[in-house]
């Protein structure tokens, strides 16, 4: 590959960091990188800053709520100076406003990477989720069983021809360390991270806290920021648990890292994911995983081998399982140890980088 563009949106996004990690390994491979941030909010600093210590470019356009034609023609001309083999797009607004870009020049392959979990897509989603097969070369899905269900839906309009599933990826030598677990024998530490949206289902893990005995040594830290954290703080004071629950904001990624390794265990209460980077995160750092029978995370977790899966929104059963963890340290290192074999043999940044260059060029 000669040069590779990606897309994505500006502010805090799961679907930005893996944006980011795929240019990282693009340009430590030698191709060059660039990348454009397009949204609503402010790209996070931190983010930025990973993207300037690799050595990538970055441009960053603003973007208004609603039909913002300033905001396409910004990324419209940005796009249509590129001289790059493909644009890789995470943020799909971008492929309405790459319209009309490389009229009479030579055209980049067009790649979708399809990032909002199914579950949670509404109506202008699954138009998006249709159309991306006319106005782009390639769509990438994270899991078979994305797509599958993606196929089902959109019937006839669906070409598995122009479709590749293509796993997210991580660099894994960051998330490796000699010890995890709190530092303290008085406390086991479960954490949580994720943007704090209904979606990421923070009050039933809560309220599973609640369940257990008021004198367990067992706490709740939430790395992460969002709409939702002044009703989520006000809620672990309504149920008694304020002084067990530690609200960290956004941590930058290698703060939040070296924070995942003072956690005993991680736990993801969540309504439905595509493929959670949170979960491939603890795994690679060693932490055993608890998670929900979501759309997203079935695909990821193998009940009772490589974590513990509740039912979703069911703080009962959270309760209970986490109480298992706590008190089962050699359950707790045989889920930790499977994880972490796991996100070593399917989750590295290389071999993300690899499946997509492949699938490019075999399009170009």
């Amino acid at each position: 590959m000669r040069k590779m563009a990606q897309i994505a949106y500006s502010g805090p996004s799961g679907a930005a960091d893996l944006c980011v990690t795929l240019a990282l390994a693009g340009q430590k491979a030698g191709t060059p990188q660039t990348i454009a941030f397009w949204g609503i909010e402010t790209p996070p600093a931190d983010r930025l800053k990973r993207c300037a210590e690799g050595g990538l470019e970055v441009a960053v356009f603003d973007k208004k709520i609603g039909t913002d034609a300033a905001g396409q023609k910004g990324l419209r001309e940005w796009a249509a100076q590129l001289d790059v083999d493909a644009i890789i797009i995470h943020y799909p607004a971008a492929m309405m406003a790459l319209r009309g870009a490389f009229k009479g020049r030579r055209k980049p392959r067009l790649i979708l990477v399809e990032h909002n979990a199914n579950s949670q897509k509404r109506v202008h989603h699954w138009l998006l989720s249709a159309l991306a097969f006319w106005l782009c070369d390639g769509i990438v899905y994270l899991t078979e069983n994305y797509r599958d269900q993606v196929a089902r839906r959109l019937g006839p309009l669906f070409r598995s021809q122009k479709t590749r599933v293509i796993a997210n990826g991580l660099d894994l030598a960051l998330y490796e360390s000699l010890t995890v677990g709190s530092s303290t024998q008085d406390a086991f530490i479960i954490g949580m991270s994720g943007r704090m949206v209904p979606v990421k289902d923070y009050s039933t893990l809560m309220e599973a806290l609640a369940l257990l005995p008021a004198d367990s040594f067992m706490q709740l830290e939430f790395a992460g920021d969002g709409p939702m954290r002044a009703e989520l703080e006000a809620k672990a004071q309504a149920l008694g648990i304020g002084d067990r629950v530690k609200f960290l904001g956004n941590l930058p990624h290698q703060k939040l890292i070296e924070r995942m390794w003072t956690w005993d265990a991680f736990a993801l209460s969540t309504q439905g994911e595509t493929q959670s980077l949170a979960i491939m995160e603890a795994m690679a750092s060693g932490l055993p995983c608890i998670s929900t029978e979501a759309p997203g995370i079935k695909e990821m977790i193998t009940n009772g081998v490589t974590g513990l899966l509740v039912p979703v929104g069911d703080a009962a059963r959270l309760a209970t399982v986490l109480q298992q963890l706590c008190d089962d340290p050699l359950l707790a290192s045989r889920l930790a140890a499977a994880g972490l074999a796991q996100a070593k043999s399917i989750y590295s940044s290389e071999r993300m980088r690899r499946d997509y260059y492949d699938y490019i060029a075999n399009l170009i």
